[in-house]
């Protein structure tokens, strides 16, 4: 038998099942806060208004049934299992805490109602509790059964038991929990303030089936295949250390491959080719050169083929809404899909499947897995491109979600050219940049300050140039594709071409070392009077006044705040660099940049022209940065990038 995933309502869980907890697991454990959490939820949901069949999605169960009559006698401790097998027995791996936790609730609310479990099949069509075994505890499945307030009032064995404590405080929680804060839940609801009313209200919703049109409580009921060489221990190791779930990748792999969707025939797809195409997908996600153009800086996801169920999910919701509306509609989907209660993803796959069989099942996995390879296929053209990966990788790297561009891509006319989607694309980084403000003259006058905004001017500045090179050649190279990876790894940051900061530097120390380096690179344009000056200088500790004298040789000023921050001033730097340089002259940062550049080092393309002077249409002093540099650096920036940056504001 394989592994397989089911979704099903807590209704359908209440046939007198039994549910075995191993040794391995800690007894129950929740808190107060944590049973209000979930009653809080289960009983807004209750109240909510509701589409049909709409249902509250708890967090996976994962489990692994038990036939073995040997090993049930052994669990139940008894010779007489007949009732077990008929009912089925499981092995819980994760989901324990959330299963006693229901129990509790239930037993309670038929505790309320004054019924035994005769009267509970006969009142709610055969409904029956399920059974609780936990290994360390012998008793704790006639404790759970026996459960009343007024047996816990009078009889204190329980305290004696540490999981006995925690399960009699979570069950007396429940009765002021709805005796409070349910009652004034009720109330907002305008539903008066009857206790009935809320016990009632959460009574129907654990009742509730999978097509219950007034809602359900349900599960992704996840089973591990009953197999000797499988462990339980390390199933459970692997999913719970560091707090593990199952993601919706490994989710919905595990509805693609059963196989039972390839069983009848493989006249749509096999399920070998399904496989192959899966590794390649993740192995291509995996390449960082890939994965950065498409995602944030910083940004990962422990399977990245989530990114692609994501995009279909995306873009799906996004049908037959106008565009201006997206972005409102995005953040909705965001909350949901960041919600992992909600499995919306694996929901989204699971109902395209369940129900079918034979041809028809197989069809439906077919077709939705060639939308899946459409999809990467619509990123591998992008990533293959120059131009669109250059521009697309701007845009993630400002936050775009992408499921916009493939949502906008699928819906362009048939005979859209590639030129058309540039054109989109260049109509997004215009939305991103439209916070950049410029004078009456066309200036750019954000500085420092705006450091979001400038960084994004500054990156659009280095794509640029790189497609402008790209554009000129007759076919596309990958030489002029933008290392969004190397963003990535390297922490780039806006950094000060000219620091200024010398002025700043406090302790002796540094300010020897400052001249040490200074001094490196100006020796030979020191003339024989300040070289003796600096001797002399050197012996009386006069730092500060040797400093002022190698940046007026330098050709170095002090400049105000405003001309210091200005973009003009500006530029990408990976964190290394810049650190090795700190604040030294410009001269010097000239000569370790160059260094870096010979070494390998990737330096962004505008950030070589600032160095190589390339702004300076003299080149009569390549040792400083000048007020004329700053001016003429911040000009080209406006004039390059007029067509993304917004009007004069």
């Amino acid at each position: 038998m394989d592994n397989s995933i089911q979704q099903y309502a807590i209704g359908e869980l209440l046939d007198g099942r039994y549910f075995y907890i191993p040794a391995y697991q800690r007894g129950y454990r929740w808190t107060e806060k944590q049973v209000d959490d979930l009653l809080r939820d289960l009983l807004c949901f209750a109240n909510d208004s509701k589409m049909d069949e709409e249902f509250y999605c708890l967090q996976p169960i994962i489990v692994r049934p038990i036939t073995n009559e040997n090993k049930i006698k052994e669990l139940f401790k008894s010779d007489s299992v007949e009732e077990q097998i008929n009912k089925g027995v499981w092995e819980i791996i994760d989901g324990q805490q959330r299963l006693t936790s229901i129990f509790l609730l239930y037993k309670y609310l038929v505790s309320k109602k004054g019924w035994d479990a005769k009267t509970l099949k006969e009142e709610e069509d055969g409904r029956e509790l399920y059974h609780i075994l936990y290994a360390t505890r012998e008793d704790s499945t006639s404790f759970l059964e026996g459960l009343d307030l007024s047996v816990l009032s009078t009889n204190k064995e329980h305290k004696k038991n540490i999981d006995f404590f925690h399960m009699s405080n979570a069950f007396r929680y429940i009765d002021d929990w709805i005796k409070t804060e349910g009652k004034q839940i009720n109330q907002r609801y305008k539903l008066g303030g009857s206790l009935d009313s809320v016990r009632n209200n959460l009574f129907s919703l654990l009742n509730g089936m999978r097509d219950t049109k007034s809602g359900s409580v349900q599960v992704l009921w996840y089973e591990i295949a009953e197999e000797k060489s499988k462990s339980s221990i390390k199933e459970f190791q692997k999913i719970n250390t560091g707090k593990i779930r199952l993601t919706d990748a490994e989710l919905v792999k595990g509805l693609f491959m059963l196989n039972k969707n390839f069983e009848q025939s493989s006249k749509f797809i096999k399920q070998s080719t399904l496989a192959i195409e899966w590794e390649f997908i993740e192995n291509t996600l995996h390449a960082n050169n890939f994965w950065y153009f498409l995602q944030k800086k910083g940004s990962d996801m422990q399977n990245r083929i989530d990114l692609l169920f994501s995009l279909i999910y995306k873009k799906h919701k996004l049908a037959n809404i106008n565009e201006d509306e997206w972005d409102e509609h995005l953040k909705n989907i965001d909350k949901i899909l960041n919600d992992n209660r909600e499995g919306a993803i694996f929901r989204y796959y699971y109902d395209k499947f369940e129900g079918r069989q034979g041809d028809e099942l197989q069809e439906a996995v077919s077709h939705a897995w060639k939308e899946v390879m459409t999809i990467f296929r619509t990123l591998d053209d992008w990533f293959c491109t120059p131009a669109t990966y250059n521009y697309i990788g701007l845009l993630s790297q400002c936050g775009e979600d992408i499921s916009r561009l493939i949502a906008h891509y699928d819906a362009m006319a048939g005979d859209s050219t590639q030129e058309d989607f540039i054109s989109y694309l260049k109509e997004r980084i215009r939305f991103y940049l439209r916070g950049v403000k410029k004078d009456e003259e066309g200036n750019i006058v954000t500085t420092y300050k705006d450091r979001k905004n400038v960084y994004r001017v500054l990156l659009t500045l280095n794509i640029h140039l790189l497609n402008i090179q790209n554009s000129k050649l007759d076919s596309d190279s990958d030489v002029y594709k933008f290392p969004f990876d190397v963003l990535n790894t390297q922490d780039w940051d806006i950094e000060h071409i000219d620091s200024f900061h010398t002025n700043a530097l406090k302790k002796d120390e540094l300010k020897k070392e400052w001249i040490e380096t200074a001094m490196m690179d100006r020796q030979d344009f020191l003339s024989e009077q300040e070289k003796d000056d600096i001797s002399q200088m050197m012996e009386t500790k006069n730092y500060d006044s040797i400093i002022g004298l190698l940046k007026k040789n330098a050709g170095e000023i002090e400049a105000d705040e405003e001309t210091k921050n200005s973009i003009g001033n500006l530029t990408l730097l990976d964190a290394a660099t810049n650190r090795s340089y700190g604040n030294s002259l410009f001269c010097t940062k000239r000569r370790i940049i160059i260094d870096r550049i010979r070494q390998g080092v990737f330096v962004p393309i505008a950030t070589q022209y600032i160095f190589s002077k390339f702004y300076d249409d003299r080149r009569t002093n390549l040792s400083a940065w000048t007020k004329d540099d700053m001016d003429a650096y911040q000009k080209y920036i406006a004039e390059t990038l007029i067509e993304y940056l917004p009007e004069n504001n």
